[in-house]
């Protein structure tokens, strides 16, 4: 009977009942995990008015490529809607591509962006009935400039710049 017993505990043990490590090379203890990257230096803030022209482009175009991309500092993201492409979503959202007449001027463009769109508009002969949300709570009048600069100059549009200036006129004209 006490042979069964011993018998019974090495079946334990060696069937999982004990979970301590038996050393061997098969179970060397994990590797300690690397230290942490070092959080990125923030950007230094950009003074947009002591730019030369070419620089406020530059500028725009980089911050609304993010704005467009991920919602800049905490819009939604245009690309989520209109796609990375600006090609849009068939039937939802319009695509920006090609779209000089739709996008108008600064201003107007501006109040698109800022008051949102609800309803049924026709493009190119397409019927796009999507909810466009206002990002007038979400965004500054920078980001608002440079996202649709960046639309306005990009997959092939060249309809200029627009400035912080017109977004803020197009604010003004919203109250």
């Amino acid at each position: 009977m006490r042979a069964l017993s011993l018998f019974a505990a090495l079946l334990l043990v060696g069937c999982g009942g004990d979970t301590t490590p038996v050393p061997g090379p098969g179970n060397a203890a994990p590797a300690p995990k690397p230290p942490p990257a070092p959080e990125p230096e923030p950007e230094p803030e950009v003074d947009f008015d002591a730019l030369d022209d070419a620089g406020k482009k530059a500028h725009l175009m980089k911050v609304g490529k993010e704005v467009y991309m991920t919602g800049g500092s905490g819009g939604v993201a245009c690309m989520t809607c209109h796609m990375a492409d600006g090609k849009g979503t068939p039937g939802a959202f319009p695509p920006l591509v090609g779209q000089k007449e739709h996008m108008g001027d600064c201003t107007k463009h501006a109040k698109i962006v800022l008051d949102g769109m609800m309803g049924e508009i026709t493009v190119d002969g397409m019927k796009y009935n999507g909810v466009m949300v206002p990002q007038k709570d979400l965004l500054k009048d920078l980001e608002i400039a440079a996202v649709i600069t960046y639309e306005r100059n990009s997959w092939g549009n060249d309809y200029g710049d627009c400035m912080p200036s017109d977004v803020a006129t197009a604010r003004k004209s919203a109250e």
